[in-house]
């Protein structure tokens, strides 16, 4: 294996073909999502099927992502990133196909659904590993800040023209739009330059990846900070998390428009783009990371329960505006740092553990909120659940562990010998 040397700059060739190719798939991502979000509602009017949907890929991850992170860690990522991307392209296109035929189904968009999570479960520890070596150690906050900010300003794009190009289009070109743009991402990412992982090329069979995953939750168990996170991240997306896929219903519940609803997703997206160009701007001392992290959380928190509580456009927009902010901010940070307490080896490995029980949250809540909204009221629910998720977040907030991997991204970044 090649001699791993850390690039030296931020704004290199790979770094920027990454990025703009992650940027236009994430712009047909969020015609489709918003599309048959929209599509299932209309055709079912039902929360709890929206919440299976939502939460199909939620469980895919929950099961298959440290498995899925011990064979990334042994195989060549270029080809599994460029190999996702191409076979999600041309799962989205044959689907556009159907819809514009009139044979989308239900059933259809479940099992498109699952295939894209089983896709998604390779592609994202492979692509996260990657971007990690194709930035320096010092730059990976204002990396991942510039990453999340260009996603988010294209989502906030796509948001704001989705409504209009669904009823000129219909959801059948929507769909091959989406097929469209992970294709042209399949292309780029054929000229990225990709290091050679340290296991790249060992065997990979049943026994070896089962010790991979075995020893990824040893090592996540035993690395001070990442036991408290897991088990933290598992609780408070359980209980605070659900929400997030139920937005049609609840803005219709809260008397938004369709068109209100499209600027108010749009809002979100906006507060994501500032949050990453602030980070991208400024430099956060080590010492002040852990108090706006502790901070930025609390103060999410209390504004998304103001917000369930009233009604209406503004108010929706501006609370949930806010919440959004402080949440990029928060997790921002907490993740740059996670990734560099985790050894380059065994990051894929670990990632896909910590994944798991993040998601596990996710999608439990997700399902659980969808059943719920069919009885109680999704304001009251969604209250209840953020108060129970931020004491489930406070043992993270008093962890030292974490406290000490704040400063970890502080190190310079190792040069070449000469």
């Amino acid at each position: 294996m090649k001699e791993f040397i850390q690039p030296t700059k931020l704004w290199n060739r790979n770094f920027i073909l990454l990025l703009q190719g992650h940027a236009v798939s994430v712009f047909g991502d969020v015609l489709y999502s918003i599309s048959i979000g929209f599509w299932v509602f209309e055709k079912t009017g039902s929360t709890a099927l929206m919440g299976v949907m939502s939460s199909i890929s939620m469980f895919v991850m929950m099961f298959l992502n440290p498995f899925a992170g011990a064979i990334v860690d042994r195989s060549d990522r270029k080809k599994i990133i460029v190999g996702m991307d191409f076979l999600r392209g041309l799962l989205m296109i044959g689907v556009g196909y159907f819809a514009i035929q009139g044979q989308l189904g239900v059933e259809m968009v479940l099992f498109t659904a699952f295939v894209a999570a089983f896709c998604g479960v390779f592609f994202g520890p492979a692509t996260m590993t990657v971007f990690v070596d194709l930035v320096p150690n010092s730059e990976l906050v204002r990396a991942q800040s510039l990453s999340s900010g260009t996603n988010n300003l294209i989502g906030l794009i796509g948001k704001g023209v989705s409504g209009a190009l669904l009823a000129f289009f219909g959801i059948g070109p929507m769909i091959v739009i989406n097929g469209i743009s992970f294709l042209f991402s399949a292309f780029t990412e054929l000229f990225i330059h990709i290091p050679e992982g340290v296991k790249q090329g060992q065997p990979i069979s049943v026994k070896h990846v089962l010790n991979d995953v075995v020893q990824g939750a040893k090592d996540t168990i035993a690395t001070p900070g990442l036991n408290a996170l897991i088990l933290g991240a598992l609780a408070a997306n359980f209980f605070g998390a659900g929400y997030m896929s139920l937005l049609i219903p609840l803005s219709v519940q809260k008397g938004l428009s369709t068109t209100e609803f499209g600027f108010f997703v749009a809002a979100g997206s906006l507060a994501a783009v500032l949050a990453m160009l602030l980070l991208g701007v400024v430099k956060i001392p080590a010492k002040y990371k852990m108090k706006l992290f502790v901070a930025a959380f609390t103060l999410q928190t209390a504004l998304l329960i103001v917000g369930f509580m009233g009604r209406g456009f503004p108010w929706l927009t501006t609370t949930f505006f806010i919440s959004d902010f402080l949440n990029v901010i928060g997790n921002a940070l907490l993740n740059a740092t996670m990734i560099l307490a985790i050894p380059r080896d065994k990051r894929a490995t670990v990632i896909g553990f910590v994944s798991s029980f993040s998601i596990a949250g996710m999608a439990l809540s997700t399902l659980g909120y969808g059943f719920l909204a069919e009885v109680f009221d999704l304001s009251v629910i969604s209250i209840i659940g953020q108060v129970l998720a931020y004491f489930a977040i406070l043992p993270v907030f008093l962890d030292k562990g974490i406290a000490k991997m704040m400063t970890a991204e502080e190190e310079p970044t190792p040069q070449p010998a000469a």
